[in-house]
């Protein structure tokens, strides 16, 4: 069994923050049962306050990668793809020596998504809506660099203020 210690409440909330193992697949790795990890974040204070920071770490890199996400929806992005082909060598001796036959680079543009568009004018996902409360959305305010986009964006807004006021 581990020990408690500075470098395994560390080596805890690293993988806590990494976000790939769960609480039984840490204590394996650390060297602790299940019963030893609750107990110290039970009576230890720094320990469960190290986890704390690590959730909360790991929560806030998700919010990050979801922003990044929404934020490619709704701009549109170029999208790489690349395809190597490779056959046997007819020059070398070695049977499972390879070489490129063909390599082929796809690229393509994914335009704005209009849901994610739409999805974000009215509001997006709160959390008081999921709890039957209610709130006025907060403002959003979207900065896009294509004319384009720009325009459907003030015509989807323009629309959707249009519905708001006939009900």
């Amino acid at each position: 069994m581990g020990k408690f210690n500075q470098s395994l409440v560390e080596k805890i909330a690293a993988l806590i923050e990494e976000d790939n193992y769960t609480i039984t697949e840490i204590c394996r790795i650390v060297g602790i049962s299940r019963k030893m990890f609750y107990e110290w974040k039970a009576t230890k204070s720094a320990f469960a306050e190290a986890l704390d920071q690590a959730v909360e770490a790991r929560e806030e890199k998700l919010k990050q990668k979801a922003r990044q996400s929404m934020r490619q929806k709704l701009e549109g992005y170029r999208q790489v793809e690349t395809k190597t082909t490779y056959v046997a060598s007819k020059d070398s001796d070695d049977p499972d020596s390879l070489v490129v036959k063909e390599y082929v680079v796809k690229e393509k543009y994914c335009v704005p998504e209009t849901s994610a568009i739409v999805y974000s004018l009215s509001g997006g996902y709160n959390e008081s809506k999921s709890r039957k409360q209610a709130q006025a959305p907060s403002p959003l305010v979207i900065t896009v660099d294509s004319e384009k986009t720009k325009r459907d964006l003030e015509r989807l807004q323009k629309n959707l203020s249009e519905k708001k006021s006939s009900c």
